[in-house]
């Protein structure tokens, strides 16, 4: 296994076990949750940064007569980064840092939290197919083989840039990359937010139970008005959710491979 494979194979495993953890909010409390949440946050973007060119050589050759499978691959990734970037941004605008700092000028608190919630779900079953999709890559990373990608080797570009070309800094190619990653997920993330207003009545609160306090107390300075209600951690139950929450992406994993029959 090369290094970058190995770093893969690292950030993908812990990638994993954050978005179960994050799902079992019982398990860790609610301001562990929104932290761990920023956690993931960046890992999301490196991941999407570090497959850039394998992503543009799927979605080159999308247009390709019959290549119904290179489609089918190209838009469930493309739904999983929507999916991400939706429950991502929305699980940071329903936190209590986000709202301390601007309340709801992006969006109404209730809608977000109403996202958040919604595609919990939807999420942890696009992971399992993403799983079953890149299984074959992943069992050869893991048993030290070179791992290549269907459609890479032969591309004509590398790095993002033509093979007889000038070659971009590594730092400006990787940052020019994150901020177009960003802004793709930023718009997503917007167009599930309004499709999800509406939807739902004027005033109708999420999942985590959006409050709204006065802004002022007698005892001490202002109190966020739109923080979502403290959850305190009950480890029993989350243990028992973390585990239903495995369960349920090994069998998304074994229908999309067996069933589905999900390749590269």
């Amino acid at each position: 296994m090369n290094n970058r494979a190995a770093f893969l194979i690292c950030l993908d495993t812990a990638m994993l076990l954050l978005v179960w953890v994050l799902e079992t909010i019982p398990l860790t409390g609610l301001e562990l949750h929104q932290w761990l949440g920023f956690a993931l946050c960046p890992l999301v973007l490196l991941h999407v940064v570090m497959q850039w060119q394998w992503c543009v050589t799927q979605f080159q050759r999308m247009f390709t007569p019959g290549a119904y499978r290179v489609r089918a691959n190209a838009l469930l990734n493309l739904a999983l980064l929507v999916m991400m970037a939706a429950v991502l941004v929305s699980g940071v605008f329903v936190s209590r840092q986000a709202t301390a700092l601007v309340g709801e000028s992006l969006g109404r608190v209730g809608v977000w939290s109403e996202v958040h919630g919604l595609l919990n779900f939807v999420l942890l079953v696009l992971v399992g197919l993403h799983l079953a999709l890149n299984w074959e890559w992943i069992i050869a990373a893991l048993r030290r083989r070179r791992p290549v990608r269907p459609g890479l080797a032969a591309s004509p570009l590398r790095n993002g840039v033509a093979a007889s070309g000038p070659r971009r800094p590594a730092f400006v190619t990787f940052l020019w990359r994150g901020l177009v990653v960003l802004l793709i997920s930023s718009l997503a993330a917007g167009a599930v937010y309004f499709a999800t207003a509406a939807m739902l009545p004027a005033k109708k609160h999420g999942p985590m139970e959006v409050q709204r306090v006065a802004p002022m107390t007698t005892n001490g300075p202002p109190k966020n008005q739109f923080a979502p209600r403290p959850r305190p951690a009950d480890v029993p139950e989350g243990i028992g959710r973390l585990v239903f929450k495995m369960a349920v992406t090994v069998l998304v994993i074994i229908i999309g491979r067996y069933v589905l029959r999900l390749r590269l």
